[in-house]
């Protein structure tokens, strides 16, 4: 006949092996979850690689052609006089009149009404601090002309010698000229740049 306290020794080893089988099957689901999220996670990877190969040796040269166009298109600070000379050319160009310049934190906050105004889709700017290597600052050129040589100008002045986006456009009916005003934001070096695609 056995002693109750082998039995009670029996009982205990018994509940000992229960509790740390039941630690190893928990680790072992935990693994095989983690495992899961693993090849979850490669898959998506490579669903990437496959959609955005890496850039094969002619496309990053023409990458590169492109990051040197861009940032010979940046001055190395806001040279605003020269900016204010090329638009100011331009407006002549087209046969522009009466036109002004608002710039800084001035610039873009103008409170009249217009019968037609248009604000080109993009993301805000911080004015202040756009990045730690590239600055913007807002100029508001006001001005009148017909609309045909409005429309060439806007277009002209895509092709400034340095970068600058047009943000936004109002445009109001008057006799016989129409009155515009164009919010740019041009934007400079503030520091290295350093080359992608090395």
């Amino acid at each position: 006949m056995r002693s109750p306290f082998f039995a009670a020794t029996i009982g205990v080893v018994a509940i000992a092996l229960f509790v740390f089988w039941g630690f190893k099957i928990q680790n072992i689901q935990a693994i095989k979850r983690e495992i899961a999220q693993l090849e979850a996670k490669l898959a998506s990877g490579q669903e990437l690689w496959r959609q955005f190969p890496p850039l094969g040796p002619g496309e990053k040269r023409e990458f590169q052609e492109a990051q040197k166009r861009l940032i010979r298109k940046l001055p190395e600070d806001k040279d605003l006089p020269s900016l204010l000379q090329e638009v100011s050319r331009l407006a002549q160009e087209y046969n522009l009149l009466d036109v002004s310049f608002k710039t800084g934190d001035t610039a873009g906050s103008s409170g009249k009404s217009s019968v037609v105004a248009a604000t080109t889709a993009t993301p805000k700017v911080n004015t202040a601090d756009d990045s730690k290597v590239v600055g913007s600052f807002p100029i508001q050129v006001s001005f009148s002309g017909d609309y045909k040589e409005i429309a060439y100008f806007l277009e002209a002045l895509k092709g400034l010698p340095r970068l600058v986006r047009t943000q936004s456009l109002q445009v109001q009916r008057d006799v016989p000229l129409v009155r515009a005003e164009v919010t740019l934001r041009a934007y400079y070096k503030k520091g290295e740049l350093l080359a992608i695609g090395k």
